[in-house]
């Protein structure tokens, strides 16, 4: 992969990484007003469903994306498939916590358990990845990261019961 190539790569990673914050503000204010942790989440999913249907319109009509054969469906793990499933527990977590810790102490420790378990998965060649062995330096970074998300968890306690002015959680602006 040309250095450019890779360049693009990381910098979508760091885009659906930034999203994921707006995600859990998303969900936060959606269970404010919809007062119901599980309509919440359905109505979340409905809307990514919508959402990917028409990305899925779009590449069979515009793209020509091809489709797989009975022969690949029945190849796939029976696992495959949940990974939208086991997304939802995310879902559900950002929807119940997130509020008492905050979004970025919420996200950081998301990130550890992403970075383990990631580490684990990477070491083993589960799930149809390569394997990447957990080197001395990959140790190192992943003590390093979960050392400052204790650093953030440790300052996150009770907010202060003196609130600014709400930003786009329907309050501030009108």
């Amino acid at each position: 992969m040309s250095a450019l190539a890779l360049g693009l790569v990381f910098l979508f990673i760091l885009a659906a990484g930034g999203l994921r914050s707006v995600e859990v503000g998303c969900q936060n204010t959606q269970k404010i007003h919809l007062k119901n942790l599980w309509l919440c989440a359905v109505v979340s999913y409905a809307v990514a469903l919508i959402g990917f249907s028409i990305f899925l319109a779009v590449s069979v009509v515009v793209a020509e994306s091809p489709w797989p054969s009975m022969a690949e469906l029945r190849q796939m793990p029976w696992w495959a498939p949940f990974g939208g499933l086991i997304g939802g527990v995310a879902v559900v977590g950002m929807i119940t916590v997130a509020k008492f810790v905050g979004v970025a102490t919420f996200n950081a420790v998301v990130i550890v358990s992403e970075m383990l378990v990631a580490l684990v998965m990477d070491d083993l060649g589960l799930m149809g990845f390569e394997v990447r062995e957990l080197t001395p330096p990959r140790l190192l970074a992943a003590v390093l990261i979960t050392g400052a998300v204790y650093l953030m968890a440790s300052d996150s306690g009770e907010a202060p019961s003196e609130r600014r002015p709400a930003v786009l959680a329907g309050e501030g602006i009108r």
